[in-house]
This record gives C-alpha cells, sequence and structure tokens, in this order.
C-alpha cells in the first residue's frame, strides 16, 4: 500500500521528512540489536537461535551501521537552511537564534543522557555552531568545505604517513579508565546516571574522534546545507541522481575490493587496523549516497506515492521519536529496568525494536492529527523564537 502526499505541506518538504524518519527508524533499530550500547551475550539463549542471531546482526551492520546515522547528520545541516531561510523571509536575521537554539539542543541532550550515554544532541548542537558561516559562503564552497571535512585531513595524513614514512601515524585519544557494564546491570538508576555523566558520555565523544565520526558530523551537515541551498534534491535533474548512484556504488565496489585484497596484504596489525577504519568509514559515505540517491530517484519518479511515505509523521516528530527510543529501550534492556538483556539475542531484540518503532509510527500520526506537531518540537520552537522586546529607554534633562 502506498501513501499519496503532496511535494510541501505547511511549507515542509515532505520527502525530507519521510528521509528524516527513514533514517531514524533505522537507528531505532540499530539501537535495539545494541541493546543501546550494552554489548553483552543473552545469559539465556536457545542453541538454535544463534546461527540466526548472527547472520541478522551481520546483515543489520551491513546496511544500517554507520548509513542511518550518517543520513540523519545530513538532514540536520539540511533542515539547518531551511529554518534559516524561512527566518530571513520573516525578517529574522537568525545568528544569535541559531546560538540559542543550539543551546536547547544541548539541554535536550543533558536530558536524554541520564538515560543513554550515546547521546548525539549535544555532539550535534556543538558541531552545528559553525553553520552560521555557510551564509557567506558560495554553494561551491560549502560543497568543497563538505567534501575536505568528509575525507578527513587527518586520515590523509595517516594514509601518506604509512605509504611515506616508517612510522603510521595515530591520532587516536585514550579512553578513560572506567567500566560502564557493571552499572548497566546494577537495579540503580541513580548510579547509571552518574556513570553518563562522570565518564561514559567523555568515551562516547573519544570513540567518535577515534572512528573519525566528528569530523563526518561536521562535513555531513556542511552538505546537507549545500543540497538545500541548491535545491538539488527537489530540483536537480533526475540524470545527475543517477550518475551519482553509479558513481557511489563503483566507489563501494573499489574500497571493498580494496579491503579484501590490499589491506590485507599488510602485516603491521596496528597500521592495518588504521587503514580499514578510514577505507570502512569512506564505505560508508558511498553506501549513503547510495541510499540517498536510490531514496530520491524512487520518490520523485513516484511523487511520493511510496512505501516509505509512511516514515513522514515519524520523521516529522524526530526529536519526539529519538528521546522516546532511548527512554523506553534503556527501560527495557538496562538493569534499572526490565533487565532484558539477559534473555534477549539479535533475533528477539529485532523484534522488540520493530514491535515498538510500528507503535511510535502510529503515536507520531495520532500525535499530529490532534495537536499538529511533536511535544518536543514545539517546546523547541516556541523555546527558539521568544519574542525579543526592545525597550526604549526616555532620557530626562
Amino acid at each position: 500500500m502506498t501513501i499519496k502526499v503532496n511535494e510541501k505541506e505547511n511549507n515542509r518538504i515532505v520527502m525530507i521528512d519521510a528521509l528524516r524518519g527513514f533514517a531514524l527508524a533505522g537507528i531505532f533499530l540499530l539501537h535495539h540489536i545494541q541493546h543501546f550500547n550494552f554489548f553483552v551475550k543473552p545469559e539465556f539463549s536457545p542453541d538454535w537461535l544463534m546461527p540466526i542471531d548472527l547472520w541478522l546482526k551481520d546483515t543489520m551492520y551491513f546496511f544500517i551501521a554507520g548509513k542511518a546515522f550518517a543520513l540523519f547528520s545530513l538532514l540536520f545541516g539540511f533542515s539547518y537552511w531551511l529554518i534559516y531561510e524561512n527566518g530571513v523571509k520573516r525578517g529574522e536575521q537568525y545568528l544569535f537564534r541559531h546560538f540559542w537554539r543550539m543551546t536547547l539542543l544541548i539541554g535536550f541532550g543533558l536530558f536524554h543522557l541520564m538515560f543513554f550515554a550515546g547521546d548525539i544532541l549535544i555532539m550535534y548542537a556543538v558541531l552545528g555552531l559553525p553553520l552560521v558561516l555557510t551564509r557567506y559562503m558560495s554553494s561551491k564552497m560549502i560543497l568543497l568545505t563538505a567534501i575536505v571535512l568528509i575525507i578527513n585531513p587527518i586520515s590523509v595524513y595517516t594514509i601518506g604517513s604509512y605509504f611515506f614514512t616508517d612510522t603510521i601515524y595515530n591520532s587516536h585519544l585514550a579512553y578513560p579508565v572506567s567500566n560502564l557494564k557493571p552499572l548497566l546491570m546494577e537495579n540503580s538508576f541513580w548510579q547509571l546516571l552518574q556513570g553518563h555523566f562522570e565518564f561514559s558520555y567523555f568515551s562516547s565523544v573519544i570513540w567518535s574522534w577515534n572512528v573519525g565520526r566528528i569530523m563526518a558530523i561536521s562535513g555531513l551537515f556542511f552538505l546537507g546545507v549545500y543540497l538545500a541551498k541548491s535545491k538539488s534534491m527537489t530540483e536537480r535533474p533526475l540524470q545527475f541522481w543517477y550518475y551519482l548512484l553509479l558513481f557511489s556504488l563503483g566507489s563501494w565496489l573499489c574500497l571493498d575490493l580494496l579491503n579484501d585484497a590490499g589491506l590485507k596484504a599488510i602485516e603491521d596489525k596496528s597500521a592495518r587496523k588504521l587503514l580499514w577504519q578510514i577505507t570502512q568509514r569512506y564505505m560508508k559515505i558511498s553506501m549513503l549516497l547510495s541510499i540517498l540517491s536510490s531514496f530520491i530517484l524512487v520518490w520523485r519518479h513516484n511523487q511520493g506515492s511510496v512505501f516509505v511515505a509512511k516514515f513522514i509523521n515519524f520523521g516529522r516528530m524526530g526529536l519526539s521519536n529519538y528521546l522516546l527510543m532511548s527512554i523506553t529501550g534503556t527501560f527495557i534492556y538496562y538493569g534499572w529496568g526490565l533487565a532484558l538483556y539477559k534473555y534477549c539475542g539479535t533475533s528477539i531484540s529485532l523484534f522488540i525494536g520493530i514491535t515498538l518503532l510500528m507503535l511510535q509510527m502510529k503515536l507520531s500520526t495520532y500525535w499530529l492529527r490532534r495537536y499538529g506537531q511533536g511535544p518536543l518540537e514545539k517546546l523547541w520552537r516556541k523555546l527558539t523564537w521568544i519574542p525579543i522586546k526592545k525597550n526604549t529607554a526616555i532620557a530626562q534633562n
């Protein structure tokens, strides 16, 4: 069954809402099979289910890991430019509003961090601050900045150091000496919360740096701005997206061959691991472009009358659904809640994730029909656009 939609509804590009919902659904399911970063084998699981769990895990990681998150990041930059343009049309320069908006996002992130140490909202808010520079940049300069950040000069230097020097450059940072796993198993929410704020979140940030995610997020933000400013998603000829699809698939295949043939020949294990992480990140970006191109081609060929249109309402309530996903998910798997980490392998966790995803999609549709906007989206918007009263002082002689 397909859903017919108008391309614009209340000045929103609904294809972007569908894309955001599609990306968030991928993050949703991946977090469930990861037990929200609680990586332990279930204590009670039938042997016959283990091969199925392994296959499902490998399949989910191949198609979703790194790609859904990258798509979500790109759409953050896209949304920034739409908000900026709408603000300018209302006579609002939006410069200071953006800083205030990102400060509010940090507040949402701090609340989210109470439940889940893998929060991305705080990182998005900090890395989103430089987006104000895009108003002074040409489209070509924005695209060039995006490409440089995504390629990552540090990664290029690491590759160069391997081929042209005796020692490969390693930019990885050391992780804090700590262990969150015992706190995840215990039934004390407050001790877990303390662990999140004291060391676990910092470990997550360091991990993001070590795998190149921080640079990638910044680059994807700028790429999203470029796509919004150039109106490439909605107005650029479909031929461009066919070419991009072929290019991205070709790039992915070449990088995959490099991994299989070239990197396995490297004897130095540390060098091989560093180079593997870099090529893996490039592969994920290539697959992201393939997914994005395919989505746009299918959507525009069918004028939105496609299955993925079911994700529109889920995507419109992206912030609310992201936080709700973590609150319910951590309650299900962590020790302070139902502690189902003991019983749920990949298959059962995926079933739980799909069930909750469908419920949240239904809830999103109900909520939007009744209230028109998600609860946190409405709060974020109202706080962002708090009227600024200009008081004029009257000097009396």
